[in-house]
């Protein structure tokens, strides 16, 4: 997605808010997305002081979200979390905002005033007494006086009907009835307010911390993928990761700075199966149809002003006025002899339509991806200890490398069973990378399980044109006939490498011969043998 993509989502995302959302009314949402950007982008919009308790909470809540230490900078940094961070911020606002409201405390008293402010006059007059009682009740008379109102109803009304009370006490009534309802319906929606805006606080609390979190969530796992936490998501519907994934993380990225041929091992391998560049010619033919209007000179429709000429039929009748007087004729011939006389301008326009047909011819580079990998790692029992964490190393840094160039990398775990990971969103895998790296089986080996899945991904679109590395000390028997034979279908007639890492002095050669490639690292040594360096930089260069 380029930005101006990003960009023209961000903004139909504004514009939905704006137009659709139930938050306050239009203006004042209008308001907010500006104060919005402008947070991301200050200056962009100039805003008008509003004497409004609700805009001015929102306002403090956007400050207080974007007053997180760091998340202006990730929103800066990369154009696909800023997008999501505010589609958050606009989702909080409008869950926030509808939850407030479904649930207010004061339903049962404002449902009261809503009767009462439809109630008629002669209905009221039988039932003033309770209003004022009822109000007693719940507003002190500081707030809302009560009595003063109960007096003068009683004074008013009494136990006298519609009937026997004068027009004049009957408008003083209607009067003193409306401007109880008005003092009422204030005190009311304040209380609401209030409510409201208490409740808006401790969800905007909540939010604020959920979004700290992943801010700091963000930067570590940042740090442990970095330079290329670009490809990293935000999802504030995903649960916080867990903190032990971070440990776990860290631990065999700390282990990866240390092996400098297991990086070595891991860049050569994304030199492989880089993008291939092609040529597409597409031919199509278009059809232009134009409309336009143009005057017609011959047809006489309307008047759309005056000229000079000398039409007597169309001159203006000032013009005639010159041939009344005697001393005014010599100047009308000389007009009209000049073609000077002022004449009415008739035009008439048609509508005229024309098509224009043309074939064209468009050549474009397409870039296809870059091959994805498939990793099969031995977890079995002989490869306790260093051998398996070299594994896992290595598993790292075809992490970081796959992320560095967004290609796809599927990982499968053996020994006597299989448990596999596809490295295509890690946003949503953290927790899965950590308990794959986790994984210890600790029993047979049984490495044919693996190529059938390898095999089985091999057959599918995501990766079709992968390249697969076994990584294991090889000492097994050997692998089932039917692998053996897929295995060199695929060599031969797809170009799949198959490449092996052996680490281990003890492997078994009648298996290892069935690999494209065949590296050697030695456990009890920093470093991978120099055949393997070698063989690395032969690859790169057929590459």
């Amino acid at each position: 997605m380029t930005k101006p993509d990003i960009q023209e989502q961000l903004d139909q995302e504004y514009q939905r808010f704006i137009e659709f959302s139930t938050l306050l009314d239009r203006k004042m949402r209008k308001y907010l997305v500006h104060y919005l950007q402008n947070k991301l982008e200050p200056g962009l919009h100039v805003l008008p002081e509003l004497n409004d308790r609700y805009f001015r909470f929102f306002q403090k809540a956007l400050d207080g979200i974007f007053s997180i230490q760091g998340l202006l900078g990730l929103a800066g940094y990369n154009e696909k979390i800023r997008r999501q961070i505010v589609l958050d911020i606009l989702h909080w606002l409008r869950k926030s905002y509808d939850k407030v409201r479904s649930k207010n405390p004061y339903e049962d008293e404002l449902q009261r005033l809503e009767s009462w402010a439809v109630t008629p006059l002669h209905i009221f007059v039988k039932r003033w007494s309770y209003l004022p009682n009822y109000l007693l009740q719940i507003y002190p008379r500081s707030s809302l006086d009560s009595y003063f109102f109960r007096d003068r109803f009683r004074e008013l009304i009494g136990s006298k009907t519609i009937e026997d009370i004068p027009a004049d006490d009957r408008q003083q009534i209607e009067l003193l009835f409306r401007d109880l309802l008005a003092q009422w319906d204030a005190l009311l929606h304040a209380r609401i307010l209030d409510y409201q805006l208490q409740k808006f606080e401790e969800e905007q609390e909540y939010f604020t911390e959920l979004v700290s979190k992943k801010v700091e969530q963000y930067q570590k796992i940042q740090q442990i993928v970095a330079p290329f936490s670009e490809y990293l998501g935000w999802d504030m519907s995903r649960e916080l990761w867990q903190e032990t994934s971070f440990d776990l993380l860290q631990h065999y990225a700390d282990l990866l700075e240390d092996e400098q041929s297991i990086k070595e091992l891991a860049d050569l391998l994304g030199r492989m199966r880089e993008a291939e560049i092609e040529i597409e010619e597409e031919t199509f033919e278009k059809t232009i149809i134009r409309q336009e209007w143009v005057v017609d000179d011959q047809s006489r429709a309307e008047i759309v002003g005056v000229h000079e000429s000398d039409d007597l039929t169309n001159m203006l009748s000032s013009e005639a006025g010159l041939l009344g007087d005697e001393t005014t004729e010599l100047l009308f011939l000389k007009k009209y002899a000049d073609k000077n006389l002022m004449t009415f301008r008739y035009e008439d326009r048609r509508l005229i339509k024309s098509e224009d047909h043309l074939t064209e011819i468009n050549q474009r580079v397409r870039q296809k991806e870059k091959g994805p990998f498939i990793i099969c790692v031995d977890t079995s029992e002989s490869m306790y200890g260093r051998p398996e964490k070299i594994a896992k190393v290595l598993c790292m840094g075809i992490l970081k490398m796959a992320m560095h160039e967004n290609r796809r990398a599927y990982l499968i775990n053996f020994s006597r069973g299989i448990q596999t990971l596809d490295l295509y969103d890690i946003a949503n895998s953290v927790d899965d990378i950590a308990q794959f790296l986790r994984i210890s089986f600790y029993g047979g080996t049984n490495a044919s399980l693996a190529l059938y899945e390898a095999i089985r991904q091999l057959q599918g679109n995501d990766y079709e044109d992968a390249d697969v590395l076994m990584v294991s000390d090889f000492i097994m028997y050997k692998l089932e006939d039917d692998v053996l034979r897929q295995i060199r279908y695929f060599q031969q007639n797809k170009g799949t490498q198959f490449h092996s890492l052996t680490l281990s002095d003890e492997a078994n050669p009648e298996v290892l011969e069935y690999f494209d490639t065949n590296w050697v690292y030695h456990p009890k040594e920093k470093g991978i043998i120099r055949s393997l360096t070698a063989g690395l930089h032969s690859i790169h260069r057929n590459y």
